[in-house]
């Protein structure tokens, strides 16, 4: 059961870490994305210079949300 102070609920620390996880890689989505939509101002070589740069960070995002993921779906303390 949560606690409230005044009318919001108090998160618990494993909620705010995996908003903060799924915060980041979606941080991460958006760079990607925006990198594929400016992808014509860029060389086909520095286009995949610049993705293959992008990836060891989204894939630390997302096995963060992933894992996060993992965490919260067992079972809930009482």
């Amino acid at each position: 059961m949560n606690a409230t102070c005044g009318q919001r609920p108090i998160r618990s620390a494993q909620e705010e870490d995996h908003e903060i996880a799924l915060s980041q890689w979606q941080a991460q989505l958006r760079r990607l994305r925006d990198l594929v939509a400016h992808a014509d101002e860029l060389s086909p070589s520095a286009f995949v210079k610049r993705v293959h740069e992008a990836l060891p960070e989204l894939r630390r995002a997302a096995m963060g949300a992933v894992i996060q993921i993992y965490v919260n779906s067992g079972p809930k303390e009482e």
